[in-house]
């Protein structure tokens, strides 16, 4: 037997979606310090030769290395972006099904209400009835002298 699958409670998924918010933060913020680090050891790394030509020549090479990270880094930052919009996009489905379910459960609950007052009013109303063909019984039965 299979069990049966629960929808997620608000407070759940609101805990799943502050994880999400706070880890795709950290995850941004520990890129953006290993892209700066590298970028510091590129631009900070000492000049072998002090002649001109060697400096031109490591200043273009430090350049093509800056250029080449920023780029990698700007692909991973898109990827990452794209990676936890799919993954936002994922929790609001969840919490359309959630939305969804509460108010499943709303409509089954006041559908149930309504039955049962439906059930009393007509059995109140049955009631009443038997007892008024009980009073015009009595009301018409002939009375008897003895």
């Amino acid at each position: 037997m299979g069990e049966k699958q629960t929808t997620p409670s608000y407070v759940e998924l609101s805990s799943q979606a502050y994880a999400l918010f706070v880890n795709a933060f950290a995850d941004y913020n520990q890129r953006s310090l290993a892209y700066y680090r590298s970028l510091w050891e590129i631009v900070s790394r000492p000049y072998a030769s002090t002649a001109v030509e060697t400096t031109v020549r490591e200043n273009f090479d430090r350049a093509n290395q800056v250029v080449s990270l920023t780029v990698n880094e700007l692909a991973n930052n898109g990827a990452k972006a794209t990676e936890f919009a799919e993954k936002l996009a994922q929790h609001g489905a969840k919490l359309q099904d959630a939305a969804a379910e509460a108010y499943r459960g709303a409509i089954s609950t006041g559908i149930s209400n309504l039955n049962y007052v439906k059930e009393s009013t007509t059995q109140q109303f049955d009631e009443i009835t038997k007892r008024l063909d009980d009073v015009q019984a009595r009301a018409t039965a002939p009375v008897s002298n003895n």
